[in-house]
């Protein structure tokens, strides 16, 4: 026990001293492996085998797809017929940019890429009309996390490979939780909009607007209906669906909308390299990191705790998704997914929990920390494209992160949100 918290204090610290995560994570690691004798060889075995799977191939190919939709002026479209849509209500810039998060999760599955898309559109066009740069920032980096919820995921993809859980399960489960998520900011901007006194002109509602927009956007909407059907009726594997989600959007791109050139594929083969980079060093240290823990009986200790100290099982897992929470606040999703889904599962089985039910509750938690300080890769993105530091962001995200806290715990609770899409396509496990 005392190893394990030496392990993550030394992390800890090593972040605070402004190391790289995968830097502070791999050192970490390799303090312990020293300390309890664990030969070097084994490292690198972790190291490289740690991303050496099929099924993490599905990445890359997923990042290169949204890249192309991008540069296939793809985000506009999206943003237009969210505006054409939502456009009239009052507040409607918070709404749109909620509303245009949730239809591009459909696309990339990244939080990361949504916040930069979504938000250098949205970001400056709400604070030429009269929000304020830490509003915009709020609402930009909070929608952003329904990315990785509403499907196709990267995120579940990564927990599925560390816990050999079905893709298609955890994507179809993070549907509905994912539209409440949205749903949830939406209240939370429509009450905190007239707490802040704004009142900021509307667009009147057309139907002919709505179509137009529709049909011009259309061609988005398509791409998380092939990834889907793929997996889910056994047609593609996740990384097939993935390649196809490519093809797609090579089609879309040069030949319908015609606005992806050809010479602008080099730049986007580079942007996706350096994202699938840092993904994989990442999950590389962290893999390292995890196999220490499996080494130091993480998965009892915690197990044994969780039964000693808590009677009820709901109980025991807000406690679990509380230090999901805290540590997220330090490291990144992935990082978290890689040390902890293995553990996570091996928990909420003992507890009697289903496990696609489970995974999808904790991955809703751990994206909490990715628009937290001080380490929200979303919410650092979102602060970078307003021109203003962290910290000034700190107070208004409050009611947009309990949103998505109070999601993940309405979602353990009501095991059904998750459950019911996902029965209407698989048998129960």
């Amino acid at each position: 026990m005392w190893y394990v918290a030496l392990l993550f204090v030394l992390f800890l610290l090593l972040l605070f001293f402004g190391f790289p995560i995968f830097l502070a994570t791999g050192i970490a690691a390799l303090v312990m492996v020293f300390l309890l004798e664990i030969p070097l060889s084994l490292v690198i075995v972790r190291l490289f085998g740690g991303i050496n799977s099929f099924s993490l191939v599905a990445i890359p190919f997923f990042v290169l797809a949204g890249n192309i939709m991008m540069a296939s002026d793809i985000t506009e479209r999206i943003v237009d017929f969210a505006n054409a849509l939502v456009g009239r209500l009052k507040g409607s810039l918070g709404y749109v940019n909620i509303l245009s998060s949730m239809l591009f999760a459909g696309i990339q599955g990244s939080g990361v890429a949504d916040a930069s898309a979504i938000g250098s559109i949205m970001i400056p066009t709400m604070k030429r009309q009269g929000y304020e740069d830490d509003y915009a920032v709020a609402v930009t980096a909070s929608s952003a996390a329904i990315g990785p919820i509403i499907p196709p995921s990267v995120a579940m993809i990564m927990y599925a490979y560390y816990t050999e859980l079905s893709v298609g399960r955890l994507f179809l489960g993070g549907l509905i939780p994912g539209v409440i998520i949205g749903v949830g900011l939406m209240i939370a901007h429509a009450v905190t909009y007239r707490l802040r006194r704004y009142n900021i002109e509307t667009e009147a509602f057309r139907i002919k607007n709505v179509l137009l927009t529709f049909v011009k956007a259309i061609g988005a909407f398509i791409m998380p209906v092939i990834i889907l059907t793929g997996i889910v009726f056994g047609v593609f594997t996740p990384t097939e669906s993935g390649i196809s989600a490519v093809l797609y959007g090579l089609f879309y791109g040069l030949v319908i909308s015609k606005k992806l050139k050809l010479k602008d594929l080099p730049d986007i083969f580079l942007s996706t390299a350096r994202t699938t980079a840092i993904v994989l060093i990442t999950l590389a240290m962290a893999s390292v990191f995890s196999n220490v823990l499996v080494r130091l009986q993480f998965q009892r200790v915690v197990v044994t705790l969780v039964l000693e100290h808590f009677a009820n099982r709901y109980a025991a897992t807000i406690v679990i998704m509380m230090f999901l929470v805290f540590l997220g606040m330090f490291a990144d999703p992935p990082i978290l997914i890689a040390m902890f889904a293995s553990t996570v599962l091996a928990t909420g089985t003992t507890l009697g929990f289903d496990a696609i039910h489970y995974g999808v509750v904790m991955v809703i938690t751990i994206m909490i920390g990715a628009i937290t300080p001080p380490v929200g890769s979303m919410l650092f993105v979102a602060c970078s494209i307003a021109g203003i530091p962290l910290e000034k962001s700190v107070r208004i995200m409050i009611p947009f992160v309990a949103i998505l806290f109070l999601t993940a715990i309405l979602t353990l609770f009501a095991p059904w949100v998750v459950t019911s899409v996902v029965h209407l396509f698989y048998p129960p496990m």
